[in-house]
């Protein structure tokens, strides 16, 4: 390509990049991007909830586990405290 190519690249680029910074919102554009935004994010949290797959399978059996861990060192350090006089 020579040196007139690179011009006319530069040129396209250097006008679409003050097209698109002049260019107003398009409210329905953002309408429909904020509502793919927000099903994408409950999806993800559907997923993580859901217990048949496996993420939310291992993110459910890993809170069981935190809880009766937590519960275990609490009875143990119960039952090693003196009694009171």
């Amino acid at each position: 390509m020579g040196v007139g190519g690179w011009a006319k690249i530069m040129r396209f680029h250097q006008t679409k990049g003050r097209a698109m910074a002049t260019d107003p919102p398009d409210p329905d554009f953002n309408t429909a991007t904020a509502r793919l935004l927000r099903r994408e994010a409950l999806r993800r949290a559907a997923e993580e909830l859901n217990t048949t797959s496996g993420p939310g399978l291992e993110n459910m059996l890993e809170r069981i586990s935190a809880e009766v861990t937590a519960d275990a060192s609490e009875r143990r350090e119960e039952v090693r405290k003196p009694p009171a006089p």
